[in-house]
């Protein structure tokens, strides 16, 4: 596939990653029911909903795990060694909220529905335990450190909006730190994610057009030279 073909698929995947990610966001308050959500996560999970969402969300992290490489394919001769790691570290991310979401999607429904394993989730057991602690922990982290170097390396490269790769860090930052005041500020945090990331797709869509356009008038331009 050429290049060019290559970063036009990774635009509309970046731009449908994001457009998903925000119908997530601006959905989840609205389609679950929240009131549950401290006293008893079962309810929350065994709401139809939930698998709907869960899946938008899946979906959305697929489609911007090509977008992302894209964007990166755009800056990479500008981003050196900072940005090939902040890419590393952000393809890494998704990869570890792509298996937490195959949890919510196939793995919670299940827990919730039988009564002998339902505490697990209404309790809070699974997220206090260890290893989920540690896996958590280490996904914050592949997240700040990954979107800290790529949105430095966008912001410096001057191939996209300024606005663009801040509304990225920005949303990665809350979506981390959310928690620990309410998953709706979390949520909130997703929502300017996909902003960003909405600005970064089509940009790199529209600049793809006109790039093409200028290198055929160029083109043109150097035939008619060499006619004279």
């Amino acid at each position: 596939m050429r290049s060019s073909s290559l970063e036009k698929l990774g635009a509309l995947s970046l731009i449908l990653g994001a457009l998903l990610f925000a119908i997530y966001s601006a959905l989840f308050p609205i389609a679950l029911p929240m009131q549950h959500l401290v006293d008893d996560y079962v309810e929350v999970v065994l709401n139809a909903n939930w698998t709907r969402l869960a899946l938008l969300a899946m979906v959305g992290i697929l489609l911007m795990l090509v977008g992302f490489y894209a964007v990166y394919a755009r800056i990479r001769d500008k981003a050196g060694a900072v940005g090939a790691i902040g890419f590393l570290f952000i393809e890494a991310a998704y990869l570890l909220q792509a298996c937490k979401v195959t949890w919510e999607l196939f793995l919670f429904p299940i827990i919730a529905r039988h009564t002998e394993s339902a505490f697990l989730l209404r309790d809070g057991t699974i997220n206090h335990d260890g290893a989920v602690e540690i896996f958590r922990n280490v996904s914050s982290l592949t997240i700040l450190v990954g979107i800290i170097l790529f949105c430095y390396s966008l912001y410096r490269s001057n191939e996209f909006p300024k606005v663009a790769p801040i509304l990225v860090f920005l949303g990665a930052l809350v979506y981390v730190v959310g928690p620990m005041f309410s998953i709706l500020v979390s949520i909130g945090g997703i929502f300017t994610l996909a902003l960003g990331c909405l600005l970064l797709g089509v940009h790199l869509l529209r600049e793809r057009g006109t790039s093409s356009a200028h290198e055929r008038l160029f083109a043109a331009k150097r035939v008619l030279d060499s006619l004279h």
